[in-house]
């Protein structure tokens, strides 16, 4: 600077510009030091200003902050997960532990376990490890009571809802059973059921409820008041014929067991049908019966079969992997991963609910 200002008299200021340039230029290739960028300076840097996108409502439902986030996917969950069958409860395996006709199964924040009865019409709660919490419900049509209880979910704080298809309603319940409220009834107009079979419930609390004698799936808001209506009568994609098995992908997408039609069928967050994948039969990537579906922490989809009595793994695109313990089901329905990646599996016809853990592949 001292030579800059000797020269000022002699030159423009374009060129005095020029050469306190051509100084700095000269300074920076022969190594100066230079002040790191994280150290303050005495002027303050100019802010700079980044344009936030405005996020949708259903955007900034599944936003979270990243203190919160879900830990990354267990590494064995890529490629072909494989499990080992680590606690059967039941008949003649658990003294105290009985089931009659196991269905539906939900697993709340704590890892505890709620499995539905068809026959039993109760809802029973579990720790992870199988010791009876409590236990809820009778054969009746009153509030609190059951007509073949097949669908349960839990909502953000905790509350229970089971769908029955004798009963044709869903009801909520406190954690600890405590009945609350209920919607729906016999029929086929709207928020009317031919048998609420499976409920799942979306990031903005509302909820889906597969009609099985409709063949629709039909969505409330979070206090039980009809939405709209989701497919329709039929074998097109986009059409489902007695919907069973519901849940949300990761990305908000609602994929649907399509029993009938023998396949499942993924929709978006709008309702639009995106792809399907299966179809009747008993090779690998077929589905005798399907009924209920569940997502690991790496985006596979397992489904259940009653007819087919096996549990078949998919990947995130639909890609048949490999088949979940052979020739241990009879008649599997519900399907629910803990946060721990250990998934419950409800043996229907053997009265009894198996639990798989991870292993490292052979």
């Amino acid at each position: 600077m001292l030579l800059a200002s000797k020269l000022a008299p002699c030159v423009s200021k374009q060129t005095m510009l020029g050469i306190i340039l051509g100084l700095t230029v000269f300074m920076l290739a022969c190594g100066a030091d230079i002040e790191p960028a994280d150290q303050p300076t005495s002027t303050p840097p100019t802010p700079v200003v980044t344009a936030v996108p405005t996020l949708l409502p259903t955007q900034i439902a599944q936003a979270t902050p990243a203190s919160k986030q879900a830990p990354p996917p267990d590494e064995r969950l890529f490629g072909n997960p494989v499990y080992e069958l680590v606690a059967t409860w039941g008949e003649a395996t658990n003294s105290g532990i009985s089931f009659a006709s196991p269905n539906g199964i939900a697993i709340d924040s704590s890892d505890n376990v709620y499995v539905t009865e068809f026959r039993g019409n109760r809802v029973q709660k579990f720790t992870s490890d199988g010791d009876l919490i409590t236990q809820w419900g009778a054969g009746g049509v009153e509030n609190g009571q059951f007509r073949n209880p097949t669908g349960i979910a839990l909502d953000r704080e905790g509350n229970v809802y089971v769908s029955e298809s004798g009963n044709s309603r869903v009801q909520k319940f406190t954690s600890d059973g405590e009945w609350q409220d209920s919607f729906g009834d016999l029929g086929s107009g709207d928020g009317e059921f031919r048998s609420a079979m499976v409920l799942a419930i979306d990031s903005d609390g509302n909820f889906y409820v597969s009609d099985w004698g409709n063949s629709r799936i039909q969505i409330f808001d979070s206090g039980g008041s009809f939405m709209k209506t989701l497919g329709a009568r039929g074998a097109e994609l986009g059409e489902l014929t007695s919907p069973t098995g519901l849940k949300f992908d990761s990305e908000g997408n609602l994929w649907v067991v399509d029993r009938g039609n023998s396949r499942v069928q993924k929709f978006d967050s709008k309702g639009l049908a995106l792809e399907t994948f299966g179809s009747e039969g008993f090779d690998d990537g077929q589905f005798a019966v399907p009924t209920s579906i569940a997502f690991d922490g790496a985006g596979n989809f397992y489904i259940s079969e009653v007819e087919g009595s096996r549990v078949q793994i998919f990947n995130s695109g639909g890609e048949y992997l490999s088949e979940l313990a052979p020739r241990t089901f009879s008649g599997p329905h519900g399907l629910a991963f803990n946060s721990r990646g250990d998934l419950y599996v409800s043996n229907t016809r053997s009265n009894t609910v198996l639990k798989f853990s991870l292993v490292d592949a052979p």
